[in-house]
Protein backbone atom coordinates (compact mmCIF):
# COMPACT_ATOMS: atom_id res chain seq x y z
CA UNK A 1 0.00 0.00 0.00
CA UNK A 2 1.39 3.51 -1.05
CA UNK A 3 0.88 5.87 1.87
CA UNK A 4 1.51 9.71 0.82
CA UNK A 5 2.86 12.19 3.04
CA UNK A 6 1.57 13.89 5.30
CA UNK A 7 -1.98 14.64 5.36
CA UNK A 8 -3.55 11.82 3.16
CA UNK A 9 -7.07 11.13 2.56
CA UNK A 10 -5.37 7.82 1.28
CA UNK A 11 -4.03 7.51 4.95
CA UNK A 12 -6.90 8.47 6.81
CA UNK A 13 -9.00 5.94 4.96
CA UNK A 14 -6.54 3.12 6.42
CA UNK A 15 -8.07 4.37 9.73
CA UNK A 16 -12.04 4.07 9.50
CA UNK A 17 -12.06 5.71 13.17
CA UNK A 18 -11.20 9.03 11.35
CA UNK A 19 -14.57 9.31 10.01
CA UNK A 20 -16.97 9.53 12.82
CA UNK A 21 -15.27 11.18 15.35
CA UNK A 22 -11.77 13.32 16.01
CA UNK A 23 -9.33 11.03 17.74
CA UNK A 24 -6.62 12.86 19.76
CA UNK A 25 -6.21 9.81 22.93
CA UNK A 26 -3.08 7.92 21.42
CA UNK A 27 -1.54 8.27 25.00
CA UNK A 28 -3.87 6.13 25.97
CA UNK A 29 -4.43 3.85 22.85
CA UNK A 30 -3.58 4.50 19.35
CA UNK A 31 -6.03 3.44 16.23
CA UNK A 32 -4.96 0.39 13.85
CA UNK A 33 -5.69 0.46 10.56
CA UNK A 34 -7.24 -1.67 8.01
CA UNK A 35 -4.24 -3.09 6.69
CA UNK A 36 -3.05 -4.48 10.68
CA UNK A 37 -6.70 -5.88 11.09
CA UNK A 38 -6.40 -7.96 8.19
CA UNK A 39 -2.49 -9.01 8.88
CA UNK A 40 -4.21 -11.11 11.74
CA UNK A 41 -6.66 -13.17 10.13
CA UNK A 42 -5.24 -15.64 8.56
CA UNK A 43 -3.78 -16.34 11.30
CA UNK A 44 -6.38 -16.55 13.63
CA UNK A 45 -7.96 -18.61 10.93
CA UNK A 46 -5.43 -21.09 11.08
CA UNK A 47 -6.32 -21.62 14.47
CA UNK A 48 -9.77 -21.88 13.75
CA UNK A 49 -9.39 -24.48 11.16
CA UNK A 50 -6.50 -26.53 12.80
CA UNK A 51 -3.81 -25.49 11.08
CA UNK A 52 -0.11 -25.23 12.80
CA UNK A 53 1.42 -22.08 11.50
CA UNK A 54 4.21 -22.17 13.83
CA UNK A 55 7.00 -22.39 11.83
CA UNK A 56 6.34 -19.62 9.49
CA UNK A 57 5.08 -17.22 13.00
CA UNK A 58 8.69 -17.85 14.46
CA UNK A 59 10.27 -16.69 11.40
CA UNK A 60 7.74 -13.84 11.49
CA UNK A 61 8.73 -12.45 14.93
CA UNK A 62 12.29 -12.32 13.39
CA UNK A 63 11.02 -9.93 10.72
CA UNK A 64 9.11 -8.11 13.23
CA UNK A 65 12.49 -8.06 15.64
CA UNK A 66 14.52 -6.81 12.66
CA UNK A 67 11.92 -4.14 12.37
CA UNK A 68 11.71 -3.27 15.78
CA UNK A 69 15.35 -2.73 15.62
CA UNK A 70 15.15 -0.18 12.39
CA UNK A 71 12.44 1.62 13.94
CA UNK A 72 14.54 2.67 16.65
CA UNK A 73 18.06 2.35 15.42
CA UNK A 74 19.33 -0.40 16.90
CA UNK A 75 20.32 -3.45 16.35
CA UNK A 76 17.63 -6.85 15.72
CA UNK A 77 20.10 -8.81 18.58
CA UNK A 78 19.66 -6.05 20.89
CA UNK A 79 15.89 -6.13 20.58
CA UNK A 80 13.55 -8.68 23.36
CA UNK A 81 10.50 -9.10 22.51
CA UNK A 82 7.89 -8.40 25.42
CA UNK A 83 4.24 -8.22 26.40
CA UNK A 84 4.80 -4.54 27.10
CA UNK A 85 6.64 -1.30 28.75
CA UNK A 86 6.25 -2.51 32.20
CA UNK A 87 7.87 -6.35 31.06
CA UNK A 88 10.84 -4.22 29.81
CA UNK A 89 11.39 -2.78 32.61
CA UNK A 90 11.27 -5.19 35.50
CA UNK A 91 13.19 -7.28 33.10
CA UNK A 92 16.40 -4.80 33.32
CA UNK A 93 16.00 -4.22 36.87
CA UNK A 94 15.93 -7.72 37.94
CA UNK A 95 19.05 -8.52 35.84
CA UNK A 96 21.17 -6.26 37.78
CA UNK A 97 23.89 -7.05 40.12
CA UNK A 98 22.55 -4.98 42.77
CA UNK A 99 24.69 -4.41 46.31
CA UNK A 100 23.27 -3.05 48.94
CA UNK A 101 24.50 0.90 48.49
CA UNK A 102 23.72 1.17 44.71
CA UNK A 103 20.94 4.08 43.78
CA UNK A 104 18.21 4.44 41.08
CA UNK A 105 17.13 7.98 40.20
CA UNK A 106 14.00 8.62 39.14
CA UNK A 107 10.99 11.97 39.32
CA UNK A 108 8.10 9.53 40.35
CA UNK A 109 5.51 12.56 40.18
CA UNK A 110 5.35 12.60 36.29
CA UNK A 111 6.15 8.70 35.66
CA UNK A 112 3.73 5.75 34.91
CA UNK A 113 3.08 3.61 38.08
CA UNK A 114 4.87 1.21 36.09
CA UNK A 115 8.13 3.00 35.71
CA UNK A 116 8.05 3.15 39.47
CA UNK A 117 7.38 0.14 41.08
CA UNK A 118 10.15 -2.24 40.23
CA UNK A 119 12.01 0.87 41.46
CA UNK A 120 9.92 -0.09 45.30
CA UNK A 121 10.41 -3.24 44.99
CA UNK A 122 14.34 -3.30 43.96
CA UNK A 123 14.59 -1.68 47.02
CA UNK A 124 12.69 -3.79 49.52
CA UNK A 125 14.87 -6.59 47.78
CA UNK A 126 18.38 -5.53 47.62
CA UNK A 127 18.33 -2.44 50.14
CA UNK A 128 19.13 -0.33 47.21
CA UNK A 129 18.78 3.82 47.37
CA UNK A 130 15.87 5.42 45.76
CA UNK A 131 16.87 9.33 44.97
CA UNK A 132 13.62 10.60 44.09
CA UNK A 133 14.27 14.17 42.20
CA UNK A 134 10.76 16.73 42.20
CA UNK A 135 9.51 17.74 38.68
CA UNK A 136 10.74 20.99 36.95
CA UNK A 137 7.05 22.56 36.13
CA UNK A 138 6.05 19.29 34.73
CA UNK A 139 9.26 18.38 32.80
CA UNK A 140 11.73 15.48 34.69
CA UNK A 141 14.55 17.90 35.79
CA UNK A 142 17.75 16.75 33.71
CA UNK A 143 20.05 19.14 35.82
CA UNK A 144 18.72 17.44 39.12
CA UNK A 145 18.91 14.10 38.12
CA UNK A 146 22.58 14.54 36.87
CA UNK A 147 23.44 16.35 39.79
CA UNK A 148 22.07 13.45 42.45
CA UNK A 149 24.18 10.89 40.28
CA UNK A 150 27.78 9.44 41.84
CA UNK A 151 29.57 6.53 41.65
CA UNK A 152 27.10 4.54 42.89
CA UNK A 153 24.40 5.34 40.24
CA UNK A 154 23.44 1.75 38.64
CA UNK A 155 20.41 2.69 37.01
CA UNK A 156 18.92 6.13 35.62
CA UNK A 157 14.71 5.80 34.82
CA UNK A 158 12.59 7.87 32.76
CA UNK A 159 10.50 8.35 30.39
CA UNK A 160 11.14 9.95 26.42
CA UNK A 161 8.00 11.83 26.94
CA UNK A 162 5.87 11.49 29.78
CA UNK A 163 2.36 10.64 30.16
CA UNK A 164 1.06 13.73 31.50
CA UNK A 165 2.04 16.72 30.36
CA UNK A 166 3.69 15.04 27.80
CA UNK A 167 6.72 17.57 27.59
CA UNK A 168 9.74 15.50 25.90
CA UNK A 169 12.65 14.91 28.36
CA UNK A 170 15.99 16.04 27.61
CA UNK A 171 17.81 13.33 27.36
CA UNK A 172 21.61 14.29 26.24
CA UNK A 173 23.05 15.58 29.57
CA UNK A 174 21.61 13.09 31.73
CA UNK A 175 23.11 10.28 28.39
CA UNK A 176 26.92 12.18 29.22
CA UNK A 177 26.57 11.42 32.93
CA UNK A 178 25.98 7.63 33.02
CA UNK A 179 28.19 7.04 30.26
CA UNK A 180 30.73 8.58 32.60
CA UNK A 181 29.60 7.49 35.36
CA UNK A 182 28.96 3.47 34.34
CA UNK A 183 25.08 3.63 35.26
CA UNK A 184 22.50 2.53 32.99
CA UNK A 185 20.36 4.56 31.27
CA UNK A 186 16.41 2.92 30.90
CA UNK A 187 13.82 4.96 29.27
CA UNK A 188 10.05 4.28 28.66
CA UNK A 189 9.47 5.01 25.14
CA UNK A 190 5.72 4.01 25.10
CA UNK A 191 4.08 7.49 24.63
CA UNK A 192 7.34 8.44 21.94
CA UNK A 193 8.32 5.66 19.73
CA UNK A 194 6.62 5.86 16.28
CA UNK A 195 5.07 8.98 16.68
CA UNK A 196 8.90 11.52 17.21
CA UNK A 197 11.58 10.49 15.77
CA UNK A 198 14.00 7.82 17.74
CA UNK A 199 17.44 6.99 17.38
CA UNK A 200 18.61 5.30 20.64
CA UNK A 201 22.34 5.41 19.38
CA UNK A 202 22.13 9.12 19.14
CA UNK A 203 19.95 9.53 22.51
CA UNK A 204 22.73 8.04 24.07
CA UNK A 205 19.94 5.24 25.47
CA UNK A 206 21.22 1.97 27.23
CA UNK A 207 17.28 0.44 27.63
CA UNK A 208 14.03 1.31 25.68
CA UNK A 209 11.08 -0.39 26.67
CA UNK A 210 8.19 0.25 24.32
CA UNK A 211 4.46 -1.17 24.57
CA UNK A 212 2.94 -1.53 20.67
CA UNK A 213 -0.35 -0.46 21.56
CA UNK A 214 0.13 3.38 21.25
CA UNK A 215 2.57 5.03 19.34
CA UNK A 216 3.22 1.71 16.92
CA UNK A 217 -0.93 1.48 16.29
CA UNK A 218 -0.62 -1.74 17.40
CA UNK A 219 -2.15 -4.65 19.91
CA UNK A 220 -1.95 -4.73 24.11
CA UNK A 221 0.00 -7.66 25.04
CA UNK A 222 3.05 -6.87 22.66
CA UNK A 223 6.31 -4.84 23.34
CA UNK A 224 9.94 -4.94 22.94
CA UNK A 225 13.24 -4.40 24.47
CA UNK A 226 15.89 -2.35 23.52
CA UNK A 227 19.07 -3.21 25.50
CA UNK A 228 22.75 -1.90 23.90
CA UNK A 229 24.84 -4.50 23.38
CA UNK A 230 27.56 -4.51 25.59
CA UNK A 231 25.18 -4.23 28.51
CA UNK A 232 22.94 -7.53 27.48
CA UNK A 233 25.77 -9.45 26.86
CA UNK A 234 26.67 -8.86 31.11
CA UNK A 235 23.24 -9.23 32.48
CA UNK A 236 21.83 -12.19 33.87
CA UNK A 237 18.21 -12.81 33.31
CA UNK A 238 15.70 -13.37 36.56
CA UNK A 239 13.76 -15.79 34.13
CA UNK A 240 14.78 -18.52 31.71
CA UNK A 241 12.91 -19.75 28.93
CA UNK A 242 13.14 -21.49 25.59
CA UNK A 243 13.79 -18.53 23.57
CA UNK A 244 16.62 -17.46 26.35
CA UNK A 245 19.04 -19.80 25.19
CA UNK A 246 21.36 -20.46 22.80
CA UNK A 247 20.88 -24.83 21.53
CA UNK A 248 22.24 -24.02 17.69
CA UNK A 249 20.60 -25.72 15.26
CA UNK A 250 18.41 -27.81 17.92
CA UNK A 251 14.46 -27.75 17.82
CA UNK A 252 12.19 -26.09 20.03
CA UNK A 253 11.37 -29.36 21.71
CA UNK A 254 15.27 -30.42 21.77
CA UNK A 255 15.87 -31.72 25.11
CA UNK A 256 17.68 -29.52 27.91
CA UNK A 257 20.17 -31.17 30.78
CA UNK A 258 22.58 -29.50 33.55
CA UNK A 259 23.72 -27.01 31.61
CA UNK A 260 22.75 -23.84 28.65
CA UNK A 261 24.06 -21.02 26.99
CA UNK A 262 22.37 -17.71 26.84
CA UNK A 263 21.94 -15.69 23.51
CA UNK A 264 24.22 -13.16 22.71
CA UNK A 265 22.67 -10.03 23.40
CA UNK A 266 19.26 -8.79 24.42
CA UNK A 267 17.27 -11.78 23.03
CA UNK A 268 18.57 -13.65 26.50
CA UNK A 269 15.68 -11.80 27.70
CA UNK A 270 12.76 -13.53 25.63
CA UNK A 271 10.32 -15.55 27.71
CA UNK A 272 8.44 -18.02 26.88
CA UNK A 273 6.30 -18.51 23.39
CA UNK A 274 5.40 -15.09 21.47
CA UNK A 275 2.22 -13.40 21.24
CA UNK A 276 2.11 -13.97 17.71
CA UNK A 277 -1.22 -11.53 16.64
CA UNK A 278 0.92 -8.57 18.42
CA UNK A 279 4.11 -9.60 16.39
CA UNK A 280 1.73 -9.57 12.71
CA UNK A 281 0.14 -5.98 13.82
CA UNK A 282 3.46 -4.81 14.77
CA UNK A 283 5.24 -5.67 11.62
CA UNK A 284 2.23 -4.02 9.79
CA UNK A 285 1.59 -1.27 11.50
CA UNK A 286 5.72 -0.43 11.75
CA UNK A 287 6.14 -1.06 8.09
CA UNK A 288 3.49 2.07 7.46
CA UNK A 289 5.03 4.48 10.10
CA UNK A 290 8.07 3.50 8.30
CA UNK A 291 6.70 4.31 4.73
CA UNK A 292 5.45 7.27 5.94
CA UNK A 293 9.01 8.18 8.03
CA UNK A 294 9.03 8.60 11.43
CA UNK A 295 10.85 12.33 10.75
CA UNK A 296 7.72 13.67 8.65
CA UNK A 297 5.18 11.84 11.15
CA UNK A 298 7.56 13.97 14.24
CA UNK A 299 7.34 17.24 12.01
CA UNK A 300 3.61 17.10 11.40
CA UNK A 301 2.63 15.53 14.83
CA UNK A 302 4.28 18.87 16.47
CA UNK A 303 3.44 20.86 14.19
CA UNK A 304 -0.02 20.59 14.87
CA UNK A 305 -0.29 19.66 18.90
CA UNK A 306 1.69 23.02 18.86
CA UNK A 307 -1.19 24.74 16.61
CA UNK A 308 -3.42 23.13 19.24
CA UNK A 309 -1.73 24.62 22.08
CA UNK A 310 -1.05 28.36 21.01
CA UNK A 311 -5.03 28.01 19.73
CA UNK A 312 -6.11 26.87 23.26
CA UNK A 313 -3.94 29.57 24.94
CA UNK A 314 -5.54 32.16 23.06
CA UNK A 315 -8.84 31.14 24.64
CA UNK A 316 -7.42 31.68 27.92
CA UNK A 317 -7.28 27.80 28.94
CA UNK A 318 -4.17 27.11 30.91
CA UNK A 319 -2.20 24.76 28.97
CA UNK A 320 0.89 22.81 30.78
CA UNK A 321 3.77 24.51 29.79
CA UNK A 322 2.50 27.73 28.04
CA UNK A 323 3.45 28.70 24.74
CA UNK A 324 4.59 26.14 22.98
CA UNK A 325 8.45 24.92 22.45
CA UNK A 326 11.37 22.84 22.61
CA UNK A 327 9.06 20.78 25.25
CA UNK A 328 5.97 20.39 22.99
CA UNK A 329 5.71 16.67 21.26
CA UNK A 330 2.46 15.28 20.18
CA UNK A 331 0.48 15.52 23.81
CA UNK A 332 -0.94 19.38 24.74
CA UNK A 333 -2.03 18.94 28.71
CA UNK A 334 -5.08 21.44 29.93
CA UNK A 335 -4.66 21.77 33.71
CA UNK A 336 -2.56 22.51 37.05
CA UNK A 337 0.94 21.05 37.11
CA UNK A 338 1.05 21.59 40.66
CA UNK A 339 -1.79 19.04 40.92
CA UNK A 340 0.33 16.01 39.47
CA UNK A 341 0.87 14.68 42.69
CA UNK A 342 -3.00 15.21 44.15
CA UNK A 343 -5.45 11.99 44.08
CA UNK A 344 -8.33 14.68 44.52
CA UNK A 345 -11.49 14.89 41.85
CA UNK A 346 -10.94 16.29 39.07
CA UNK A 347 -11.25 19.79 38.28
CA UNK A 348 -15.29 20.77 37.38
CA UNK A 349 -14.04 22.84 34.62
CA UNK A 350 -11.81 20.03 33.27
CA UNK A 351 -14.66 17.81 33.28
CA UNK A 352 -17.28 20.03 32.10
CA UNK A 353 -15.00 20.78 28.86
CA UNK A 354 -14.09 16.61 28.68
CA UNK A 355 -17.59 16.09 28.37
CA UNK A 356 -18.38 19.35 26.00
CA UNK A 357 -15.90 17.52 24.10
CA UNK A 358 -16.92 14.29 24.07
CA UNK A 359 -20.40 14.84 23.48
CA UNK A 360 -19.19 16.51 20.07
CA UNK A 361 -16.98 13.23 19.11
CA UNK A 362 -13.81 14.51 20.10
CA UNK A 363 -12.06 11.17 21.70
CA UNK A 364 -9.51 12.81 24.42
CA UNK A 365 -8.89 11.32 28.07
CA UNK A 366 -8.46 12.88 31.36
CA UNK A 367 -4.84 11.93 33.49
CA UNK A 368 -3.90 13.35 37.20
CA UNK A 369 -6.67 16.42 36.96
CA UNK A 370 -5.29 17.13 33.68
CA UNK A 371 -7.39 17.07 30.09
CA UNK A 372 -4.99 15.80 27.60
CA UNK A 373 -4.89 15.94 24.02
CA UNK A 374 -2.61 13.36 22.34
CA UNK A 375 -1.82 13.06 18.38
CA UNK A 376 -0.65 10.87 15.63
CA UNK A 377 0.31 11.32 11.82
CA UNK A 378 -3.94 10.64 11.18
CA UNK A 379 -4.64 13.91 12.51
CA UNK A 380 -5.11 17.22 10.77
CA UNK A 381 -4.86 20.79 10.94
CA UNK A 382 -8.90 21.31 10.63
CA UNK A 383 -9.14 18.64 13.57
CA UNK A 384 -7.33 20.89 15.82
CA UNK A 385 -8.93 23.98 14.57
CA UNK A 386 -12.07 22.60 15.27
CA UNK A 387 -11.29 21.53 18.30
CA UNK A 388 -10.16 24.97 19.54
CA UNK A 389 -14.00 26.12 17.87
CA UNK A 390 -15.45 23.67 20.24
CA UNK A 391 -13.80 24.99 23.15
CA UNK A 392 -14.25 28.73 22.57
CA UNK A 393 -18.16 27.43 22.31
CA UNK A 394 -17.76 25.94 25.57
CA UNK A 395 -16.31 28.96 27.25
CA UNK A 396 -19.49 31.07 25.96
Amino acid sequence: MQINPLPSDILRQEFPATKNAIYMDVANQGLISKATLASIEPHLDNRLQGRNDEEAMLKHVERTRARFAQLVGANKDEIAITKNASEGINIIANAMDWRPGDNVILCPKIEHANNILPWLQIRTRHGVELRLVEPDNGSIPTEAIVKAMDSRTRIVALATVTMVPGFRTVVAPIAEACKRLGAFLLADGTQSVGILHTDVVRLGLDGLAVSTVKGLMGLYGSGFLYCRQEWADRLNPAYLARFSVDLGSAPESAPIFDSVKLHDGARRFDIGHYNFPGMLAAYVSMGQLLEVGTQEIERSVTSLAKRLASGLLDLGLPVCGGSPGSHTGSIIAIGDVDGLNDSRALDQRIQSLHAHLQSNQVVVSTRRGMLRFSLHLYNTADEVDHVVDLAKLWLK
